[in-house]
């Protein structure tokens, strides 16, 4: 027994807890790059459905794929504008929010972990307030251009 205590004494002596922790500046710049890609991915995938939409498009109105909104599934002249309409809306922004929000993210690894994680967040909440303000527009635009039967509005 006095052996096995001499051994855990030895053990102890020469134990050091910070070994066995993670790399701190690792586990920082791990959690940048994580935080970089979130805030990349909206942007991305932006570009990616705007571009879906303007060339590969259904060519018939249906449930299951492309942008669907009412006014837009009434007709196939009114889907088809529509899907080419979303297209360029949606890939525009993408493109748009890729390019500032690079910027944006070139500029975390100069912060503190504090300020990296509330400026990915504050990038997240306005990739996702523009994207519902472009669909907002696509709906609008239309209401405003198509009737309820799919039939273009008459122009004054």
């Amino acid at each position: 027994m006095q052996e096995l205590i001499q051994k855990v004494m030895d053990f102890l002596q020469n134990f050091d807890p910070s070994k066995i922790l993670p790399n701190i500046a690792k586990l920082m710049t791990d959690a940048v790059m994580i935080l970089r890609i979130c805030v990349l991915a909206g942007p991305i995938l932006l570009a990616a459905l705007g571009a879906v939409y303007f060339f590969l498009a259904p060519k018939e109105a249906n449930h299951s794929v492309g942008y669907r909104f009412f006014w837009g599934m009434s007709s196939m002249e009114a889907w088809q504008f529509m899907q080419k309409l979303s297209g360029m809306v949606w890939g525009a922004l993408g493109i748009v929010l890729l390019v500032i929000m690079l910027i944006v993210s070139g500029r975390f690894g100069a912060m503190d972990a504090e300020n990296v994680a509330f400026s990915a967040l504050r990038c997240v909440l306005w990739e996702l307030g523009l994207t519902v303000a472009a669909s907002l527009g696509v709906d609008i635009t239309m209401m405003v251009l198509f009737d309820r039967t799919g039939a273009r509005r008459k122009q004054k």
